[in-house]
This record gives C-alpha cells, sequence and structure tokens, in this order.
C-alpha cells in the first residue's frame, strides 16, 4: 500500500508541474508506444525467434531458476505439513525466517534461508511465475552464476533492512530477491539501449528504423520489444501483487538497488557474451562486504522474549517456595523467623537477579522497551511487596511469653495495643505492595 501511495505521489506532482502542452504531447507518445506494442504482441516477427534461439545457442537449459523454485516448494510443503501451523510466526523462524533478535546474535544464515520462505499459496504460485518467466531470459543472458549471486544478495540485502526497521517481527526476504533479479533486467535493459544508439550512431543508422532480417541474424543477442513486453506484463503484475501484500516496503528497494547495482557493472557487453566468473565473484565478494558493514551496527539485538519469559516464571517459582514453606510454619515445622527470611532473602535474591539480567541488555528495539521498563517496575514492586510481607510475619508473631507475666497491668495492654496496630500496619503495607507488584505483573503477563 506505501508502494501505491508513493505512486499516487508521484503521479500528482508529475501532473502539476507539466504544461498542458506537454501533457497532449506525452500523451501522443504513450499512445504511440501502446500501438507499437499492440502490433509487436500480434506479430513477434523474426527477431523474436531469432532471439530465443541465440539464447538456447548461449545458455541451452535454466538450472538456477528451477532450483530456486523447487527449492521453495519444497520449504513451503515442509511448512504446511509440519507440526506448526502455517500463520504462526514460530513457524516461519523454525524454517528459517529472519527475526533480528536471533539472526544478529550468531544466527546470519537466516539472512540466506529466509529468501526461500513463502507466507501462503498465493505468494508462493505469484513468485514461482516470475522466477520461471526471469529465469528464461535473463539467466540464459548473464549466465547462472550471476543470476544466482544477484538473488542472494539481493535476498540478504531485504533482510538486512528488515532487520533494521522491524527487529521484532519475522520477515522474509523473496520478494526482495525476485526485486534484485528485476533491477537486474533494468541495467540490462539499460545497457541495451545504450549500446545499440551508439551502434547505430557510428553506422549512420536511423536508430528508430527497424533492421533488416539479414541484420539481425548477425546482430548481438538483445532482447526484442515483445519480449520486453511480456517481462512487463509479468512484472506489474508481482509489483501489483507485492504492494497488495506488503511486499512493497523499503527491505524490497534495498534489493533492486543491488540488482541495479550488479548489473550497471556485469550487464555492459552482456549481449556478446556472458559476464566472466571471475568479474562475477568480484562483485558477489563486494556485494558480500557491503552485507557484512550493513550488519556490524546490527549486532546483538537484545533477545527480550527470554528474558520475560524468565520473569514470568520467576513469580510462579517464588509463589510456590513461600507456599512450601508456609505450610511447613503452619505445621510447626519452621519459625515465624525462618518463614520471613525464606521471603526476605531466598525470594527477594531471585527476583533481584531477574532484574539485573533485564538491567544488562543492550540494544533493546524501540518496540520491547516498554515491556522491559514493565517488567522491572514489576520486580521492583514485587521485591518491596516479600520485604513487607517478611516485617508482617514478624510483628505478627512475636513470642507472647515475654509480656504473660504482666498481662494484666495497663502498661502491658498499652503494649498489646500498639504490638496490634503495628500488625496492622504491616499487613496494610504487605497488601498494598503486594496488589500494585500483581498490577504490574498482569501487565507483562498479556499477550503481545
Amino acid at each position: 500500500m506505501p508502494f501505491i501511495l508513493l505512486l499516487a505521489v508521484l503521479g500528482g506532482l508529475a501532473f502539476r508541474l507539466t504544461s498542458p502542452d506537454d501533457r497532449a504531447r506525452y500523451l501522443a507518445r504513450a499512445k504511440g508506444a501502446l500501438l507499437r506494442l499492440r502490433v509487436a504482441a500480434a506479430d513477434p516477427g523474426p527477431e523474436y525467434e531469432l532471439f530465443h534461439t541465440a539464447l538456447g545457442v548461449r545458455t541451452r537449459h535454466t538450472f538456477v531458476a528451477p532450483a530456486i523454485v523447487a527449492l521453495n516448494v519444497a520449504v513451503f510443503g515442509g511448512m504446511l505439513f509440519g507440526t506448526g501451523a502455517l500463520s504462526d510466526p514460530n513457524t516461519l523462524v523454525a524454517w528459517g525466517g529472519n527475526l533480528g533478535a536471533r539472526t544478529t546474535n550468531g544466527e546470519w544464515w537466516r539472512l540466506l534461508t529466509s529468501s526461500f520462505l513463502h507466507l501462503g499459496v498465493l505468494h508462493l504460485l505469484v513468485d514461482a511465475a516470475v522466477l520461471i518467466q526471469l529465469g528464461s531470459v535473463l539467466e540464459r543472458l548473464v549466465g547462472r552464476p550471476a543470476f544466482a549471486a544477484v538473488y542472494l544478495s539481493a535476498g540478504v540485502f531485504a533482510g538486512l533492512v528488515n532487520i533494521s526497521a522491524h527487529p521484532v517481527d519475522v520477515t522474509v526476504g523473496v520478494s526482495g530477491a525476485i526485486f534484485g533479479l528485476y533491477g537486474l533486467l533494468l541495467a540490462v535493459l539499460a545497457w541495451q539501449v545504450l549500446e545499440r544508439r551508439d551502434a547505430d550512431s557510428e553506422s549512420g543508422v536511423d536508430p528508430y528504423a527497424e533492421p533488416a532480417v539479414d541484420q539481425r541474424a548477425a546482430a548481438r543477442v538483445t532482447i526484442p520489444l515483445v519480449s520486453m513486453i511480456k517481462l512487463a506484463i509479468g512484472g506489474a503484475v508481482f509489483i501489483l501483487y507485492s504492494a497488495l501484500g506488503g511486499f512493497a516496503s523499503a527491505a524490497e528497494l534495498a534489493g533492486l538497488a543491488g540488482g541495479i547495482g550488479y548489473g550497471l557493472v556485469l550487464a555492459r557487453g552482456v549481449s556478446d557474451r556472458e559476464p566472466e566468473a571471475n568479474q562475477v565473484g568480484a562483485i558477489f565478494a563486494a556485494a558480500c562486504a557491503i552485507a557484512i558493514t550493513c550488519a556490524l551496527p546490527l549486532r546483538n539485538i537484545a533477545d527480550v522474549k527470554p528474558e520475560i519469559t524468565g520473569v514470568l516464571a520467576t513469580e510462579e517459582r517464588t509463589v510456590l517456595v513461600f507456599q512450601t514453606a508456609h505450610q511447613a510454619f503452619k505445621t510447626g515445622r519452621m519459625t515465624a523467623e525462618g518463614l520471613a527470611r525464606i521471603a526476605e532473602r531466598t525470594i527477594v535474591a531471585q527476583l533481584q537477579a531477574a532484574d539485573r539480567r533485564l538491567e544488562v541488555l543492550r540494544n533493546v528495539p524501540v518496540e520491547n522497551r516498554p515491556i522491559v521498563t514493565d517488567a522491572r517496575e514489576y520486580l521492583r514492586l514485587r521485591t518491596q511487596s516479600w520485604r513487607a510481607r517478611a516485617e508482617a510475619i514478624r510483628s505478627a508473631n512475636i513470642d507472647p511469653t515475654a509480656s504473660a507475666n504482666g498481662a494484666a497491668d495497663a502498661h502491658s495492654r498499652l503494649r498489646a495495643e500498639a504490638r496490634f496496630r503495628s500488625n496492622l500496619a504491616a499487613m496494610g503495607n504487605a497488601e498494598t505492595a503486594e496488589r500494585a507488584s500483581l498490577e504490574a505483573f498482569a501487565r507483562i503477563a498479556q499477550p503481545r
């Protein structure tokens, strides 16, 4: 949707910034181009056949694109018929989905594996159709190594942008990888136009005139107009689906830019020959270096979820410890002082240890900072509540023999009344602190 809005805004600006005469001229050109496209689609001509023949001579069979499609289908089948639900983010994570806290803490391979994951059947079918169409032309034109390098590199670049923009979300990079292939295609077409113009201008031939059939036979392997039409239709469907499905964001634009970057270097002269393997390797190494440089600032994104789960488990564990100790106290197997120490030392120590683990977290995503703040507030209040309860236990269980002999005199009664008021205050403080801590606990225990 943001991609569609961007196109609408750009279209509105273009309309406002052009004069009526310019708009009429551009409209006439567009109508002429559409007419030529229609004629080309109806009658591809010998140039189309020669192009595919030349592609077959250069690379008889495509291999990388079908392999990518097969791998995508196999992975999706495993997800679909596996134990986890397809809509569950944990299923994507289990199959190699990109998640900031996991990827940046030693699982960088997720940048690659996420380029082979899909979120649904329609997502898979659209991508598979596009890959087969692009592979039939682009893989044969630029060669298998370049096609594979662009797909993988664009997927990695898209994954890095996804981590930066959505560190707490599980994302996939397959759309970014395909956008990279379209970027490579754009660069190929751009070089083709420039090289053809240069050749025609040097030979004195009108660049807009149709070449003779014998000239076509001797021409280089260039994409004819009818093939451009078919690729453009496939690209339009892919971009429209991506925009409506939420797969046209900054991550996909990063993949597109990566493909264009590859094409600017590798696609020059591709009409005459495939890029050499050492050239593809050098560009791939440069892309890896750029990816590593971009990944360094993203290292060690805090994985907050296990720590929050640990805080929730600490509450359950400490309550069970106190219940067990309180049962021993009621049966006379533990003194009041022992029960107070369980609350004040054993339980409080566990809460403080959990707070220290939260305190040392670094590089916490913005989306997770509120829950970390709530968890630390809960631990602070819960610590206060257990200390207040320990004080209340001690106050309510003072040895009665200390005042038994003088229980009838007025001084003893005053001390008893003061002790009673103190017990009430201690119990009130404990209940107030416990209520506040449990309210904070409810905030971090609710699903997010």
